[in-house]
């Protein structure tokens, strides 16, 4: 599916370790004419995040995807990432979102804000500054410029948590496929956070987990997960087997047939892993990829890399502490971001130097260019 709508801006305040606001602006990019394919509608299609230990880079996932929560029933396994909601040293119980997306001509603002329990204080949606719709929890005031949605009465919400917009939407007979709050639903319910430092946590794109082994299997992708591992250095010879009743991933030696789960490494499952979710949905509008590469070996990771940014179709925003991807060859300095302090700086905005192809990016950063 080719995305319509982008995210062009998000911000959030008084969230877990994010005391003030921090942004994450898609929109700041350079004249580089390099590795162009990684800018799409002038904006950053693909964005590398570094940051120390503690700096907030799984926080900023959870932030970003915080909007799939009350916007979509993908409820996935995100509970622990929640847990601990506001900022521990803000006096402030109010936690602020605000999602800047650009749809063609179109800028679509979302904005609402929270409580110390997840729960929805108030939303707003504007295009392009228009007021589309506000609604506060608390004083139960409602402005509703949606002409599709004139006739929708609110109080017959059974749950009164529920989001408005979610429920405006829900309940509107008929969305036009060039409406703004069609294509920006479609987005976020199509958004996707996952990590490989754990069983398959997820956030996003679907409700519930489901077995990797039955998804390959059952969709006829066995020779094209082999395919996949072979082009990422693993050679395996895969076959489906029957272990206690139930069809699984084998692996074909000499000798015997073992079960793939159980002979794989750790970074072979980390494969497994990835291969899933990018064959799981066609349909993928953002992905944030923490610790992308925990357990890659470096050339693997810019394989992984490589791979990613030639998936044009979605935005990427992927964490690391690999600095041998920090390369022109890979990406630019404009999609090089580091999270220290509470902010979000790519390295084109963190020197004065005028960076260039030649440079050794990498270079630069580990001699503290980049902290200036």
């Amino acid at each position: 599916m080719e995305v319509r709508l982008m995210l062009k801006r998000f911000s959030v305040k008084n969230f877990k370790n994010f005391k003030e606001r921090i942004v994450l602006d898609f929109s700041k990019i350079r004249e580089y004419g390099f590795n162009q394919y990684l800018i799409k509608n002038n904006l950053v299609n693909k964005m590398l995040i570094y940051g120390p230990n503690n700096s907030g880079k799984s926080n900023l996932g959870a932030a970003i995807m915080d909007i799939t929560t009350h916007l979509t029933d993908n409820v996935g396994t995100n509970n622990i990432l929640y847990a601990y909601y506001l900022n521990g040293d803000y006096m402030d119980e109010v936690v602020e979102f605000k999602y800047e997306f650009l749809f063609h001509e179109k800028e679509i603002t979302y904005l609402y804000k929270k409580d110390a329990q997840a729960k929805l204080l108030s939303e707003e949606l504007y295009e392009n500054e228009k007021l589309l719709f506000q609604y506060n929890y608390k004083t139960n005031k409602f402005d509703n410029n949606i002409k599709e949605a004139q006739t929708i009465d609110i109080l017959k919400r059974t749950n009164k948590e529920m989001s408005v917009l979610k429920f405006i939407y829900n309940n509107t007979l008929y969305w036009p496929e060039d409406s703004s709050i069609k294509v920006f639903i479609e987005f976020v319910n199509n958004m996707l956070w996952f990590r490989s430092l754990k069983s398959n946590e997820f956030m996003g794109v679907m409700a519930t987990k489901e077995n990797m082994n039955d998804f390959i299997i059952n969709n006829g992708l066995l020779k094209a997960f082999e395919k996949f591992l072979k082009e990422c250095g693993q050679n395996y010879n895969l076959c489906e087997i029957n272990d206690l009743g139930k069809k699984v991933i084998g692996v074909k030696y000499k000798n015997y047939t073992a079960r793939f789960d159980i002979v794989a490494s750790t970074g072979t499952k980390s494969l497994w892993l990835f291969f899933y979710w990018m064959n799981r949905t066609n349909n993928i509008s953002f992905i944030y990829l923490d610790e992308f590469d925990a357990f890659y070996h470096y050339e693997l990771s810019a394989y992984i890399l490589k791979y990613l940014n030639n998936r044009t179709e979605f935005q990427t925003v992927i964490t690391s502490h690999n600095t041998f991807l920090i390369t022109n060859d890979l990406m630019r300095p404009d999609c090089y971001c580091i999270l220290k302090n509470g902010k979000i700086t790519s390295f084109a905005d963190s020197t004065s130097k005028t960076i260039r192809q030649a440079h050794n990016l990498e270079k630069m950063m580990l001699g503290g260019e980049f902290e200036k």
